[in-house]
């Protein structure tokens, strides 16, 4: 950003405030432009460099013919982050810097020990937990009780692991749920390995932040929405799969939010103090929607490149 002291960097600052103290269930645009840059006393220059910057940022979005709307999810991020920080407990490579990973927190072992004690948990043999800080005495617990347990690797970049508990020794789960443990103890799946799994029993996830309605928030990488597709298009998960959002109070959203059709919504969300039946009236999507994909995630993701419709004959030519 340009000095703070220019009318550029104050226009931003205030422009920003607006959109975050905009109501989260309404679609509405912010003011038109002639308004705002009378409102802000600025040019019309000021204002759209402004309004360009937030536009790179995410925060907003900017519709031709439409006017200038506040992208929800990134609003919900910005609003979650000063709250989570203050309960989130700090990762050894990014600290508290909630953009690029989801943090444990203070209480997420009451969220596990419930979710073990549900009949969700109890009637699954086949369980995938995400990578979470937040999921991680999670995979421990889950072993314990003889479940199989998928994790993703980190970035997806090398597919999913499979945990079976009687190749870990018990003294070694709690390494064996790390990221760098679970490629040592667990066994790589291909996309045949995944196939094999035959039916994936219960999802369970961690969020930024998740909404009453079930949308759920990641940090802005969208990887449970690619690992749903993969899932889903394999064949071993279906909108009827039952998916669990562990978060801290901090994190519950309690205005409803709409899905988008490639949203991945939760059934249930537990917090270390409650338990909320997720208002999901929408289903979620099948396969993967290639369209919302970028090239480096195709590139850096074996599966999509296997899976893909051109890419996988590039591969065989």
């Amino acid at each position: 950003m340009a000095d703070s002291g220019t009318a550029y960097a104050k226009v931003a600052r205030a422009l920003r405030e607006m959109a975050l103290g905009a109501p989260l269930d309404s679609d509405k645009p912010l003011p038109p432009e002639p308004r705002l840059v009378e409102y802000f006393g600025v040019s019309r220059g000021t204002l759209r460099r402004a309004t360009e910057e937030l536009v790179r940022e995410g925060l907003l979005r900017a519709d031709p013919g439409r006017g200038t709307f506040v992208r929800k999810e990134a609003q919900i991020r910005a609003l979650v982050s000063d709250a989570l920080a203050e309960v989130a407990v700090p990762d050894s490579r990014w600290h508290l810097d909630v953009t690029r990973f989801v943090p444990d927190f203070e209480g997420s072992g009451e969220c596990h020990v419930r979710l073990m004690a549900l009949d969700v948990m109890a009637n699954a043999s086949t369980v995938f937990i995400a990578p979470d800080n937040s999921l991680r005495g999670l995979i421990v617990s889950a072993l314990a009780a003889g479940k199989t347990v998928i994790v993703p690797t980190y970035g997806m970049r090398r597919g999913m692991v499979r945990l079976t508990p009687d190749d870990i020794p018990t003294e070694h789960r709690d390494f064996a749920a790390t990221l760098d443990g679970l490629e040592r103890f667990g066994t790589h799946l291909s996309l045949d390995g995944l196939r094999s799994l035959g039916t994936v029993d219960l999802m369970v996830t961690g969020a930024l932040a998740l909404t009453v309605s079930g949308v759920h928030i990641g940090s802005g990488d969208a990887y449970l929405d690619i690992e749903w597709g993969i899932l889903s298009e394999l064949g071993v998960v279906s909108d009827s799969t039952p998916i669990v959002g562990i978060v801290h109070p901090c994190q519950v959203i309690m205005q409803p939010l709409t899905p988008k059709p490639l949203d991945i919504t939760v059934d249930r969300i537990l917090t270390p103090v409650a338990t909320i039946a997720a208002e999901r009236h929408h289903p979620r999507p099948v396969g993967i929607s290639w369209g919302a994909l970028d090239s480096p995630r195709l590139d850096r993701i074996a599966y999509l490149r296997e899976m893909h419709p051109v890419r996988s004959e590039w591969t065989r030519s």
